[in-house]
């Protein structure tokens, strides 16, 4: 299967956005995926053309091509749209293809304290609404726009789904998150998968050890999510896009560098295997 293999900066968060970038460069990995805070502070300021500037030639000078974009502090309906659009501006401004984003948060305190019904539907109609008018943004750029499982409107296959279509454009798609489904819902993430592959922008490749909110996150390939499976059902519709590497902490114990860096090679050689096993069945 001929896709995109990408790592998250985000498991370098702790150490600076450049140290991020030079260990997924030494790892062996071509794509990147980056916007969430380093060292508390965030990589690039879009208002600032010397910081986009920045960006591009770290990109540049280690050797990787940005796959995604994310900003799931920005792209929320309760938030101005105009923080948003800006994300999907600076995307076309450093040539990512895709703009990553969160459904909404289900609970007004996780885990004993979900929304309402009606609360539900209230945000439902609000997201789609909001996610309509960033998607025509993004059609005019040539961006899409990705919606990632994390509870709510995305909790499931079935949702994401239906998320998506209730907001009915093609710059609009899903990102799949098998470890977030596993994790948050304790559901396996295999079933209903098949009515996401055909709207599939990216999947994230977070392996989870199975249990309802238990914070167990292996190396990609070396849990429990069904990523052969999935892999099989995505090459089969012929998908090109983003695999990304997002987690890899285990139990969440801050992990020496050296260690990360092992951990984050480690991730590629077994979802290189993973994929090419995929494409072969």
């Amino acid at each position: 299967m001929d896709v995109k293999l990408a790592c998250m900066t985000l498991p370098y968060a702790a150490h600076p956005f450049e140290r991020a970038l030079e260990g997924i460069a030494r790892a062996g990995y071509r794509y990147v995926a980056f916007g969430t805070p380093h060292r508390n502070a965030s990589v690039v300021d879009p208002e600032d053309q010397a910081s986009v500037e920045r960006v591009r030639e770290l990109l540049t000078r280690f050797g990787l091509e940005p796959a995604m974009l994310l900003a799931h502090a920005q792209m929320h309906h309760t938030e101005p749209v105009e923080g948003a659009l800006q994300q999907i501006r600076l995307a076309h401004a450093l040539g990512i293809p895709e703009v990553n984003a969160l459904g909404f948060w289900g609970y007004h305190r996780f885990p004993d304290e979900p929304l309402s019904a009606e609360e539900y539907e209230t945000n439902s109609r609000e997201f789609a609404a909001f996610f309509a008018r960033l998607a025509q943004e993004a059609e005019r750029l040539g961006v899409v726009v990705s919606l990632k499982p994390h509870t709510g409107n995305t909790a499931t296959a079935k949702l994401l789904r239906g998320t998506v279509d209730a907001i009915g454009s093609p710059s609009v798609k899903a990102c799949y998150d098998p470890g977030n489904i596993s994790y948050y819902e304790g559901l396996d993430p295999l079933p209903g998968f098949e009515s996401v592959v055909p709207l599939l922008a990216s999947f994230i490749a977070k392996d989870h050890e199975t249990g309802l909110r238990r914070y167990a996150f292996p190396v990609p390939g070396e849990g429990d999510m069904p990523f052969a499976a999935m892999f099989r059902q995505m090459a089969e519709a012929g998908f090109s896009g983003p695999v990304v590497v997002e987690k890899l902490d285990g139990d969440g114990t801050p992990l020496p560098l050296e260690e990360l860096d092992r951990r984050v090679a480690r991730a590629r050689t077994n979802l290189e295997r993973l994929l090419v096993q995929a494409s072969e069945t």
